[in-house]
């Protein structure tokens, strides 16, 4: 019986499979499976015909957002009434762990810190200590031992090892035992970072657009810039951020093929309208579409048309969203001081997801939690953060499937007006010009939700209002 609210593999296979049981969320044909066999599930609601693509654990270590696609499935399957349009207007894929391989090996290593009956409390302070020690990791560099870099996050994960994944999972166990055997620099104690899959490569780094890939060919050691993670090599298979084996030449993995292959699918079908892909933390918005390599071909009108629409929908979604709760000294509610930040800056194509926002509509990245330190952190303080977490991004979830044709027309109207006015509009004019817009369009919302529930409340009191 689980007694606190940290999932493993197999907990979250029985989840879902009681979801899948209700009926309203069904259980289709699998987009994948992993080098070793485990199977990347799929899961659809509604009758739309325009298409929503939801995933979660891109990295294995970033397991709250499994949690947040479950808990978005479960509210679909036993509160429809609250998603009624939206399934009548949507069909919704869920992908709840893209990286099946991640997710095992990192959640194996946590049961063996904090077992499935571990009382709630309990393993909140554990979470509390490593989001401590995580952030301290990220200010000073521990002194070495045994002439290697040491960090405090890690050491609270001593003598876990790849033996703490089951046996039944004899091909995982074997590869990851393969890696730490040949690659002698990884530290010890770093199986629950495990963003990567149990091939040691890190499916949104497995990009051929990845600048990585030329230095590592060109056999220069890359390590982790972050303070917390500057004792892990990526030049080679391991936790985090390789984005390819050398000695086997770049392969396109088969997660980032499976999920490669849904988008454009449903893009070459003209029905893909937007994909939500969720990572851990930092409470922030990616949605702006990278600098186009050279050899895509894609037009500037339509890359503008994106950053318009991506930008109204991303507006919209953080318009919900909250990390902290309450009313703060200056009687302000805390929740508008602390919606998700947006990112508006342009930066280079170089994973997997960037490629994915130049190729396709309303592609957002969001980060869930305001607190870091994957993966435990987050879960270090329940009440507030991790429950902020998950219920504004539940209601920026919602809202913005609910209001998303309305959205998308606006958005049309305003790129078929600042395309007529001059090229190269400046981005930061546009983001002002829009959020005007978005105002306006959020007021209106408002004022219609206002009107929706006072019908409600009449017609449940029997009040005609044809009278």
């Amino acid at each position: 019986m689980q007694k606190n609210n940290i999932l493993d593999y197999e907990q979250v296979e029985s989840i879902l499979q009681k979801i899948n049981q209700n009926g309203i969320i069904k259980q289709i044909e699998d987009i994948g499976r992993t080098k070793y066999g485990l199977p990347i599930k799929h899961y659809v609601a509604g009758s739309g015909k325009q298409d929503i693509v939801i995933t979660g654990a891109t990295h294995g270590s970033e397991i709250i957002s499994t949690d947040f696609v479950i808990k978005v499935m479960q509210k679909i399957s036993y509160e429809t009434n609250n998603w009624k349009s939206i399934l009548k207007n949507f069909r919704i894929h869920f992908i709840p762990v893209l990286n099946p391989e991640g997710y095992l090996i990192v959640t194996s290593a946590i049961r063996k810190l904090i077992p499935r009956d571990m009382k709630q409390d309990e393993a909140e302070k554990i979470c509390k200590q490593y989001y401590l020690q995580y952030r301290q990791d990220d200010i000073s560099q521990m002194e070495t031992k045994e002439g290697k870099k040491v960090k405090r996050h890690q050491e609270m994960f001593e003598g876990i090892d790849y033996t703490c994944i089951p046996k039944e999972y004899e091909g995982i166990r074997n590869s990851v035992k393969t890696i730490f055997e040949k690659y002698t620099d990884l530290p010890k104690w770093c199986l629950h970072i495990w963003s990567a899959n149990a091939s040691g490569i890190d499916i949104q780094a497995n990009s051929i657009y990845n600048p990585k890939i030329k230095n590592i060919l060109q056999n220069e050691t890359l390590y982790m810039k972050t303070l917390r993670h500057n004792n892990i090599d990526i030049s080679h298979p391991g936790p985090i951020n390789c984005p390819f084996d050398k000695e086997r030449g770049f392969e396109i993995q088969k997660e980032t093929k499976a999920i490669s292959d849904l988008l454009q699918d449903l893009d070459k079908q003209g029905k893909l309208f937007a994909y939500l892909n969720y990572h851990a933390t930092g409470g922030l918005v990616f949605q702006r579409p990278a600098i186009v390599p050279e050899n895509i071909q894609i037009f500037d009108d339509e890359i503008l048309k994106k950053e318009i629409t991506n930008y109204m929908f991303a507006k919209a979604y953080s318009d919900k969203t909250y990390k902290n709760t309450g009313i703060d000294e200056d009687e302000i509610d805390k929740r508008q001081k602390t919606k998700y930040i947006i990112k508006t800056q342009k930066s280079p194509a170089t994973s997997s997801n960037d490629i994915f926002r130049i190729m396709y509509p309303k592609d957002m990245l969001i980060e869930l939690s305001g607190m870091g330190g994957n993966p435990i952190g987050p879960y270090g303080d329940i009440k507030g953060n991790y429950t902020n977490a998950m219920e504004s991004n539940l209601s920026a979830v919602n809202y913005i499937l609910t209001v998303a044709n309305i959205a998308q027309i606006i958005s049309e109207e305003s790129y078929n007006v600042i395309k007529k006015l001059q090229n190269n509009q400046d981005y930061d004019k546009l983001v002002q010009v829009q959020d005007i817009i978005y105002k306006e369009f959020s007021e209106k919302v408002q004022q219609l939700e206002k009107i929706h529930k006072c019908n409600e409340r009449e017609d449940s009191q029997g009040y005609d209002r044809d009278e």
